[in-house]
């Protein structure tokens, strides 16, 4: 199962942050929307509200100069009925100063806004001719400069002049702009021919220029082209037109633009330089509508992405969240038979599909393991066994370290013992009760009475060599040499004596052992190659042997060897010389007990 999650953990990880990655791009996308399309609504919209801007301020500047020459039409208008009254017309050929008492008074020129009048005749000759200052409310001379040009050809008419002749328009003077109007004076009835001409003219003040824009709402300004003073939007304006463009358009701030035009004088020369002034509506709507495009953007941006953040929530954040979290859960639990559940037929319940499928593999995988792992644990457990019954059958026939010597070098083993202990042991009176009892019996007898022997044995820290029908071989002093071996012997031999005498015979008599024990030098080793058997080797192992076969059922003869070693700690009789096969008369001893202490 940790292959489960080490496999699913990297997917798993990210879905951690895949909620806050998916609001980042949706974020990041709705502001890059955001900023694109303000990028190119600004250059656009933006671009189009200044070019309608623009438009609209020309336009406006237009509208100025059409005032000015509709001002001119109107005042060329307003005197048309004295170029065709009869008075005048006999006025500028009498000079009837009538006339003038009771046409040409203050009033006159207080009501129209004119500032001279000039009266002449067909050859140019001034017959009435005055100037008025409105703000002194008295007559004075006339404008500078209009002198030379009251001449015929020029503003005044001769007897040739088409009958509906008009000269109008605007003329500059050194005191101001004025609006000057010359018309034939050709009487009633309008035939002529011209008797002279009548001139009237009205300065351009600032506050005759704001009673002209005022119908219009404009805001106007007009100064001359060739004014030295003129200020930096005027000159720029000048410096930019030129005889095809007569309009220009430049930004005075943020809330307001101005248009400029020139306005050509009575001879259409360039005279004036005309400038309106707009308030920026059209420039601040734009930014105004780039501005609610803008948010009406992003609130649109952010609906779409809540809506698609809960979309992605319900069909994809929350079926994953609840995958990962059933992952974790059969990781958590190791449960490799858990499946999880994903309902549908789309990507995630394909990709469950592909987790139960990988989680089935697993489990049959774990499960081969699991069999395998028993069996190999069941093969183990039979070759320790094995090994085991190996180890016990070995240390039957062989010392421990013997059998670790021959399980680690399979070389000849093979040690001398200066001096050790033997003892044989054989049942008196065995043969006639072999023959007596079944094999099984037989067997069975001898098993209970060696094993008693082999745990005496143990318990004495002895070695068993082997035994040979009812005969046992004990020896004391190897494989590890001790000193005390011959009274280990000993005591070995009277146990045995008093173990024997516990089992019954067929007649319920007690056994009873004839042994022998003999102390001396030996060689002990491991012959076989196959079947391993440790024994011994030696004179001393053969008088040992003597010691037994020589001796009486029931008692134990030690040689002089042995007695010598135990005669301190033992009660020992002597028996004499005794006939030895191959070694003659030997003396012998009884070992009959241990010594009780003094």
């Amino acid at each position: 199962i940790g292959s489960v999650s080490l496999t699913l953990k990297p997917a798993l990880d990210a879905l951690l942050s895949l909620r806050a990655k998916t609001l980042l791009a949706i974020a990041a996308t709705l502001l890059g929307l955001s900023f694109a399309l303000y990028g190119v609504s600004s250059r656009a919209l933006l671009a189009n509200s200044m070019a309608a801007e623009a438009q609209d301020t020309r336009r406006t500047a237009q509208v100025a100069l059409n005032l000015f020459h509709q001002a001119s039409r109107d005042f060329n208008a307003r005197w048309t009925d004295w170029s065709q009254w009869d008075d005048a017309y006999t006025f500028v050929q009498d000079g009837n100063q009538e006339f003038v008492r009771s046409n040409l008074v203050a009033e006159l020129f207080d009501i129209a806004r004119i500032d001279l009048a000039v009266f002449a005749d067909a050859d140019g000759e001034a017959v009435y001719s005055a100037g008025y200052d409105h703000s002194a409310k008295r007559w004075a001379p006339l404008p500078r400069g209009i002198a030379e040009r009251l001449r015929v050809g020029d503003l005044l008419f001769g007897r040739d002049a088409p009958n509906n002749a008009v000269r109008g328009g605007i003329i500059l003077l050194p005191d101001g702009p004025m609006l000057l109007c010359s018309q034939p004076s050709v009487g009633s009835a309008g035939r002529g021919p011209a008797a002279g001409t009548v001139t009237f003219g009205r300065f351009l003040t600032s506050a005759e220029i704001a009673r002209l824009a005022e119908p219009a709402g404009l805001s106007l300004a007009v100064r001359r082209l060739d004014d030295p003073e003129l200020p930096a939007d005027f000159r720029e304006a000048r410096a930019a037109m030129s005889d095809r463009d007569t309009t220009f358009v430049h930004p005075l701030g943020e809330d307001r633009i101005a248009g400029y035009a020139v306005l050509r004088d009575i001879d259409g020369r360039p005279a004036l330089l005309v400038r309106v002034d707009n308030d920026r509506a059209i420039l601040r709507m734009g930014h105004d509508t780039l501005r609610y495009l803008v948010l009406v953007t992003v609130l649109v941006g952010l609906v779409f992405g809540g809506v698609t953040l809960l979309l992605l929530e319900k069909l994809v954040l929350y079926r994953l969240a609840r995958l990962s979290r059933e992952v974790t859960e059969i990781g958590g639990v190791g449960d490799l038979s858990a499946r999880v559940a994903m309902p549908g037929n789309d990507e995630l319940s394909r990709l469950t599909g592909s987790i139960n499928g990988m989680l089935s593999a697993l489990e049959a995988n774990a499960r081969r393991q699991s069999q395998q792992k028993a069996a190999l644990e069941q093969a183990k457990a039979t070759a320790e066994r094995a090994h085991e019954r190996s180890d016990r059958l070995l240390l039957n026939i062989l010392p421990r370290s013997i059998a670790e010597q021959l399980k680690e070098n399979e070389r000849l083993i093979a040690e001398h013992f200066d001096e050790v202990t033997i003892l044989f042991a054989d049942i008196a009176s065995f043969t006639p009760l072999a023959a007596r009892l079944n094999p099984t019996e037989l067997v069975g007898l001898l098993n209970r009475m060696f094993s008693s022997f082999d745990q005496l044995a143990e318990q004495l820290g002895l070695e068993k060599i082997k035994t040979i029908g009812d005969a046992y071989m004990v020896v004391g002093g190897l494989p590890v040499q001790r000193p005390d071996h011959a009274r280990a012997i000993a005591q070995m031999a009277l146990a045995m004596a008093d173990t024997v005498s516990q089992f019954l015979a067929d007649d319920g008599q007690p056994f009873r052992l004839r042994i022998g024990i003999n102390t001396g030098p030996v060689i002990a080793g491991v012959i076989g190659k196959r079947k391993f058997s440790y024994d011994l080797w030696g004179d001393a192992v053969n008088v040992a042997s003597r010691m037994e076969s020589s001796g009486e059922p029931g008692r134990i003869q030690v040689s002089e060897a042995s007695y010598a070693l135990l005669r301190g700690d033992f009660a020992l009789e002597e028996r004499g010389l005794v006939a030895i096969k191959g070694k003659g008369a030997m003396k012998t001893y009884w070992l009959l007990g241990e010594s009780s202490p003094q």
